[in-house]
Order: structure tokens, then C-alpha cells, then sequence
């Protein structure tokens, strides 16, 4: 089924082929924010989509179930995130989890109307703070941003992330990403 995902890591060679090497075969699409591609036979992918972009959210598209695999340097968790009016499919730049409400800096929080991730959505609301079935955001995991205006913002880290931390040369293995979706 469609598994909406993002890279808290990648390698130099961020093309389709080599990102999706470990699940070749089972992959039917990916679909990012206005672009797409899917793989062919004889010409390999194709469509406007050619590179994974570490900001960016994405829904892959599976026939069956596989483990995506790799190592990769990790995103810079200085990133700034540039959200256009409407919707915007985004990455989460860490590992692990962190509170929506501890990771999105509360001076933006009246400029977003939403975030939908698969499955779970939540919304801010100024009286209750954030509510719905979305609590946490989660690395490896692509959301949509409904932004009200245009707005810049860089994530608030997880407490076990510290911003001194990030490096050039740090590598991660990428654990499996393994996904069950219902339709």
C-alpha cells in the first residue's frame, strides 16, 4: 500500500535507483509535494521526480511488504523549512520521536493549520493547544503541513538531540521502514 515516509539520512547518491535499491521490485511509485515517478522495466524510473531531497515528505507506493535499507549522512537539525500557503509534504530531520507541540517552535503555531501524517492528523487550537490523534512527530515519517501564510522555521530538536551534536561526517544506518497501511 502507500507508505507516506522521509529520510532523516541520506547517502551522496540521493537517485531513486540507489535510494529504493533494497526494495526494487516491490516499489510501484513515489509521489512527493507536485512530483512523481514510478520505475519501468526498460527505462528505469520515470516522471518528474529523480532525487530524494532531505526536507521532503513522500508516499511510496508497495506491492507487498520489504525493508528499506541504507547509511547515509544525517540532516542538519539547523534546517529551515520553507512552507509555502497551503499544503506542504515535509520531513521530520531526526531520529526517534518528539511531542508536537516541544518540536514545532510556538511562534508558529497559529500559522499552521494542521499536520497530517498517515493515518493521524492534529490541529492547534489556542485554547486546548494541540489536539487530535497526531501527538508526536516521528523520524522516517513524511507529514503534511496545512500553513496558513508563508512561513520559515527551523524543528526544535528532541531533548536527546542537541544542536552542537550534528556533524558533517556522521553516518547512520537507516533501520527498517516497514509499513502496514490500511486503504
Amino acid at each position: 500500500g502507500a507508505n507516506l515516509i522521509s529520510f532523516f539520512a541520506l547517502p551522496d547518491d540521493v537517485s531513486l535507483e540507489n535510494i529504493f535499491s533494497s526494495v526494487e521490485g516491490l516499489v510501484t511509485g513515489v509521489i512527493g509535494e507536485g512530483v512523481a515517478a514510478s520505475p519501468n522495466p526498460e527505462l528505469g524510473w520515470v516522471g518528474s521526480l529523480s532525487e530524494i531531497e532531505s526536507t521532503d515528505g513522500y508516499w511510496v507506493k508497495m506491492e507487498g511488504s520489504g525493508v528499506l535499507e541504507g547509511a547515509g549522512q544525517l540532516t542538519d537539525p539547523e534546517t529551515v523549512y520553507d512552507l509555502h500557503y497551503g499544503a506542504n509534504l515535509i520531513s521530520y530531520p531526526f531520529s526517534g520521536s518528539a511531542d508536537i507541540g516541544n518540536t514545532i517552535p510556538e511562534e508558529e503555531w497559529s500559522s499552521i493549520d494542521g499536520v497530517i501524517g498517515e493515518g493521524v492528523a492534529a490541529t492547534y487550537n489556542p485554547t486546548l493547544g494541540w489536539v487530535g490523534s497526531l501527538s508526536s512527530l516521528e523520524g522516517g515519517k513524511g507529514y503534511w503541513f496545512k500553513a496558513n501564510q508563508a512561513i520559515d522555521f527551523t524543528y526544535i530538536p528532541p531533548s536527546d538531540v542537541a544542536r552542537e551534536s550534528y556533524s558533517d561526517n556522521t553516518s547512520t544506518q537507516l533501520s527498517g521502514f516497514e509499513y502496514t497501511q490500511s486503504t
